[in-house]
């Protein structure tokens, strides 16, 4: 198995594990108060791990899509699977449009999940005590 599959999955149970224990919070949303293209989405696996699918739904629709990636990349790093190149691309390029749209939909449309409020970035609360 390559180094870079290794760091992945690290990085994918540290993540695991400071959801469970209730620690984790998004870096993006911490300095910029601005959620990304993809919040939700560990809101979404947390929900499916319990069966509760309609939540899953809720925090990220394309939540699915992002599984089904991960679980195609794990076994392709581990040889299981071979898969054009260009097959991988399409399948990228077509999910991060798609993930797009639905991105600045959310923000614009009053979603409760996805937002932005530059007053609760840190970046902001380190400014106010500057200045």
């Amino acid at each position: 198995m390559k180094k870079k599959t290794y760091i992945i999955l690290s990085i994918f149970l540290i993540f695991v594990i400071l959801l469970v224990l209730d620690i984790y919070k998004c870096p993006i949303k911490l300095l910029f108060g601005l959620s990304c293209p993809l919040c939700g989405i560990t809101r979404a696996f947390y929900s499916a791990f319990k069966l509760d699918f309609s939540k899953a739904f809720y925090y990220h629709l394309l939540w699915p899509f992002v599984l089904i990636g991960l679980i195609i990349h794990i076994l392709y790093e581990f040889k299981i699977i071979k898969l054009n190149k260009k097959i991988i691309y399409i399948f990228l390029y077509t999910f991060s449009i798609i993930n797009l749209i639905y991105y600045f939909y959310r923000l614009f449309s009053g979603s409760d999940i996805v937002y932005f409020d530059f007053t609760k970035s840190l970046i902001y609360k380190i400014f106010k005590l500057i200045v």
